[in-house]
């Protein structure tokens, strides 16, 4: 409300004129009306010069813009990971990688279907190593770092040695030799007898890694050897005294190199060589006299792997070569060479096959040239873990060698022509293993043989009417053998109790003549026990039984039964003594006719570990 007439009093310090004036009321409400409707009005005005002035601005930058439209789901957010996996390859999140860690299939091939054999033969082939086993040391004995000697004596003077060493000359060259040596003063007891006998063999390798792949082994070796041949037969006092003593003087040499390219696959070459020289001397002239023989072996093979498992392709070469100087007669020459394809895979991972196909021309003293056929195919298949069985079918000559001869027997004229043979075999097996160290086999076989080499004493050597038996002589005939045979073992307590048995039972016979092979049993059975007690003591024993058998005149002979056993006591990492017992029964027993073998006798010796 206003009211005229109102006047304002000033302070009592200043003196102003009097003025006029209107007398003015105004409430409270009032006044807060006109507040609120004067900022309504500015804020209006203030928002619509800002959307002007803002559409002028946007117009023309929209209008000259030459970026495009921006799609929110095209935006990749970065960001610094600083972690890192060793092996894994980190790659953007929606990023593209030209190269996809994945195996992808040619879009354009044919479709096909895989068999799982042909999935199998894809993959590719390797070997697994087994585990390295325990150490394991005999007898308490340590590892032997330089060489091994083991040597007794036994009665009748009956010396015996074995040692063994080896050097390392650097990371790729080894050389090792050994020597063996055994002799006799001689058993027999009779007058005019000797039956003193020498055995020694020394040998040197050098093995020589050239690089990973290339391995090379290089071999010599000597022989010398001596015996005594047995009493002759006659009723002339002056021929029971004859004394022929057999020297033997051998050389050998070998080298084989090996460029591999897996284990399975690569070339391996063979050479060797060797030279025999034996010297009879006799108290009768006419059985003294000087033979020999040189020999040489040489062949070579080159193996690939097929696209198979365990699938390989060899091809072979090989040839057998030598000479042969008789004490009386002409000299010979005999050679063997074969040319071979080999073929060995493993099917299903059950069944093993190796086959060969081979050529082989064959000459000998009597024979200018002889064309063989020389096939040879083992399978082996396993049922199941402990149960498996083999079959063998092959043929393939041989030709003896004088020292083959001479081991065989050791009584040999060195007067006889010798011939190759020929052998055709078939053998089937069964393999069990029904307990964890309880091995079983058994099987059969039968042998047809050309020309199989036999033994008889001669009639009247060198044209002496009055000796009705002199030495032996090699006999050539064709022969059947069908032969059974079995074995077992079981180690009934590991390092502690093990034994072995086995044994044959077998027909052979000379077809011409229609009779048994002279000197070759019927029935054979050998037995072994082993038992540790503790670990610096092992016992051993060990029997052989021997059917009877018929000699060169169809004569039976009697069977024996031999016992042998033999302990060993370490009595330090080092050092050792051993002793054995031999034909523990005195067994008087002839293996050939006319020589008596040795009866009991004991050895007792030593064992050092350099």
């Amino acid at each position: 409300m206003v009211s005229f007439g109102a006047e304002i009093k000033k302070p009592a310090a200043f003196n102003y004129p009097a003025i006029p004036y209107f007398k003015t009321t105004i409430t409270p409400s009032f006044y807060m009306i006109r507040l609120i409707l004067c900022l309504f009005i500015l804020l209006m005005f203030s928002s619509i010069y800002a959307d002007s002035v803002f559409a002028q601005q946007v117009q023309p930058d929209t209008e000259q813009s030459l970026l495009p439209d921006i799609d929110p789901q095209d935006i990749e957010i970065r960001s610094q990971f600083q972690a890192r996996f060793p092996g894994l390859r980190r790659q953007p999140i929606l990023g593209f990688n030209p190269n996809p860690r994945v195996f992808q299939s040619d879009p354009n091939r044919l479709p096909f279907i895989e068999d799982e054999e042909a999935v199998m033969a894809s993959l590719p082939i390797g070997i697994l190593d087994r585990a390295e086993p325990p150490v394991y040391r005999k007898m308490g004995y340590s590892d032997p770092k330089i060489a091994f000697m083991r040597g007794g004596i036994g009665s009748e003077i009956s010396p015996e040695a074995d040692l063994f060493a080896i050097a390392k000359l650097n990371n790729h060259n080894w050389l090792s030799g050994s020597v063996n040596y055994h002799s006799s003063n001689g058993h027999e007891e009779r007058e005019n007898i000797t039956t003193s006998f020498r055995l020694l063999n020394a040998d040197i390798n050098s093995y020589n890694r050239f690089s990973p792949r290339t391995h090379a082994r290089f071999g010599a070796g000597v022989t010398s050897n001596f015996n005594h041949m047995p009493q002759l037969t006659t009723t002339v006092d002056d021929f029971l005294g004859v004394n022929t003593k057999v020297e033997q003087t051998g050389f050998r040499a070998s080298t084989d190199l090996d460029i591999a390219k897996t284990p399975l696959t690569g070339i391996q070459v063979h050479a060797g060589g060797l030279f025999n020289e034996y010297s009879i001397n006799s108290g009768l002239s006419e059985l003294s006299g000087l033979s020999s023989e040189w020999g040489i072996r040489a062949g070579g093979s080159y193996s690939r792997l097929g696209n198979n498992i365990n699938e390989v392709y060899r091809a072979k070469v090989f040839g057998k070569y030598g000479g042969i100087e008789p004490i009386s007669g002409e000299s010979s020459l005999w050679s063997i060479s074969t040319l071979s394809a080999h073929y060995e895979r493993l099917f299903n991972f059950r069944t093993d096959v190796k086959a060969t196909l081979g050529f082989s021309g064959v000459s000998d003293a009597e024979d200018d040239f002889i064309f063989y056929f020389s096939p040879e195919l083992e399978v082996k298949h396993t049922f199941f873990t402990g149960f498996n069985i083999r079959a063998i079918a092959s043929g393939k000559p041989n030709h003896f060698s004088l020292a083959q001869v001479h081991n065989q027997n050791r009584f040999f004229d060195f007067s006889s022509t010798l011939r190759h043979q020929y052998e055709m075999m078939a053998l089937g097996e069964v393999q069990l293993e029904p307990l964890y160290g309880t091995k079983i086999i058994g099987g059969a076989s039968f042998q047809d043989i050309k020309n199989y080499l036999y033994y008889s004493r001669v009639e009247a050597p060198s044209g002496i009417d009055e000796i009705e038996a002199g030495y032996f002589a090699a006999q050539f005939e064709k022969a059947n053998i069908f032969r059974v045979y079995g074995g077992f073992s079981q180690d009934l307590r590991p390092d502690i109790f093990w034994l072995s048995l086995d044994g044959s039972w077998q027909v052979p016979r000379l077809t011409d003549s229609d009779r048994n092979i002279p000197y070759v049993e019927s029935l054979s059975l050998r037995g072994t026990v082993s038992i540790r007690p503790v670990r610096e003591l092992l016992l051993e024993g060990w029997s052989e039984f021997v059917s009877g058998r018929r000699d060169h005149n169809n004569e039976k002979m009697s069977s024996h039964v031999l016992i042998g056993s033999r302990f060993e006591i370490s009595l330090s990492d080092r050092y050792g003594v051993y002793g054995k017992l031999l034909n523990i029964l005195n067994e008087e027993y002839e293996f050939w006719q006319g020589y008596r073998e040795r009866g009991f006798q004991g050895y007792v010796g030593f064992t050092v570990l350099f």
